[in-house]
């Protein structure tokens, strides 16, 4: 071997050479007064490149901004004077006004403006909202925008400005949309169904393939609550409940839960054994809202399959719910490797046992750590 390392070394002396030499070019070339001459000159284009840029987006936002202004001025008196008047069908619409909407960026402040009319107004007033956009043209552009196909956030605009100008007219287009492909115009959809017709919208549900999130099942169900009429729904709910959307589910246990349908207690309890974590979480909730004299029972059977969490919230939930049938399923818990629920079963015990003190103060007898601490301490909240 060391005779073999001696026949290369020449070898790898001529390559390291070579090697070093190449370095040293390639540095010199880079470093030459040409080239940075030139790296410069590219970087200096570049830089009046992204100022103009800069200079371009502010001077067209600007601009955008005095001409929003100006057709503020004259919209917003003329809109004003319009809707406070007693009567639509005598009112007659000044030419410029006309003039005005031809204009696309007039045209969309003045819909913005009506909507937020809309919004701020009850009664004739907001009935006069409505036939003024009618009057104008206006839901022609807002149709376009639904049956735009390429750009979803001008569908999902013009959804919103139709459900909000109460146009029933188009509420099978809008429905059409509510299992769309993209979640912002669907979710915009889904509150525009509920928006225009109330429980009735729900049916949606029936079709919905895509995750509702938390946040639109919060929205829909601010939405319903507009509407006291909920005989529609509560007849749907238990084929929700058994749907293969574990969103829709979650969102059919939150109406149980929100509207008090004891009619679908069996198939909330059946949720417990979801495979969804979410779910069997929701159902937990739903059941301590649903409660009956099985409750107590059915947590307590359902406790060694739930999470850490949801047994804190059984427990919580078990101290105004338990009886003494189930003292001893904890005296079974305060052998618990949790110090939590140990706890948690001790003020349960405390609670729904006539002998819950004593079983405590005992144990902390025999066991006084932690046993006695959670005695004094349950001594003292109780």
């Amino acid at each position: 071997m060391p005779v073999a390392s001696n026949l290369y070394t020449p070898f790898l002396s001529a390559g390291y050479y070579l090697l070093d030499n190449a370095i040293t070019r390639t540095i010199s070339k880079y470093l030459s007064p040409h080239f940075l001459l030139i790296a410069a000159e590219f970087m200096l284009i570049g830089i009046a490149l992204v100022v103009a840029a800069i200079y371009l987006y502010l001077f067209f936002k600007k601009r955008t901004y005095f001409y929003t202004r100006r057709i503020r001025k004259h919209l917003e008196p003329l809109i004003s004077h319009i809707i406070m008047e007693e009567s639509m069908e005598t009112m007659v619409i000044p030419a410029k006004f006309y003039k005005i909407i031809n204009n696309p960026v007039a045209r969309q402040y003045a819909i913005d403006e009506l909507i937020q009319c809309k919004k701020n107004f009850s009664g004739e007033v907001a009935k006069n909202v409505v036939a003024l956009y009618l009057k104008l043209g206006l839901k022609k552009y807002s149709l376009q925008k639904l049956a735009n196909k390429r750009k979803w956030h001008i569908k999902a605009k013009g959804i919103q400005e139709l459900y909000q100008m109460d146009q029933q007219d188009a509420l099978k287009m809008i429905y059409h949309s509510t299992n769309s492909r993209n979640r912002y115009v669907r979710m915009e959809a889904q509150t525009g169904v509920i928006h225009l017709t109330g429980f009735p919208g729900l049916r949606f549900l029936d079709v919905a393939s895509y995750p509702i999130t938390e946040w639109q099942q919060l929205k829909l169900l601010e939405q319903l609550r507009l509407y006291p009429d909920k005989e529609d729904f509560s007849k749907k709910l238990p084929k929700w409940l058994k749907s293969t959307n574990d969103t829709v589910v979650v969102f059919a246990l939150k109406l149980a839960d929100d509207y008090q349908q004891y009619a679908v207690h069996k198939e909330v309890v059946e949720c417990l054994s979801h495979s969804s974590i979410s779910v069997r979480s929701q159902a937990v909730r739903t059941i301590v809202r649903l409660e009956n004299e099985e409750t107590p029972a059915i947590l307590v059977d359902h406790f060694d399959k739930a999470t850490l969490n949801n047994q804190f919230f059984i427990l919580d939930s078990l101290r105004n719910l338990a009886t003494a049938k189930e003292a001893p399923f904890f005296i079974k818990l305060l052998d618990h490797e949790n110090d939590t629920i140990k706890l948690k079963a001790a003020l349960v015990m405390a609670n729904c046992c006539d002998t819950g003190l004593e079983i405590l103060e005992q144990k902390g007898i025999e066991q006084p750590e932690p046993y006695y601490r959670i005695y004094r301490h349950v001594k003292t909240v109780k």
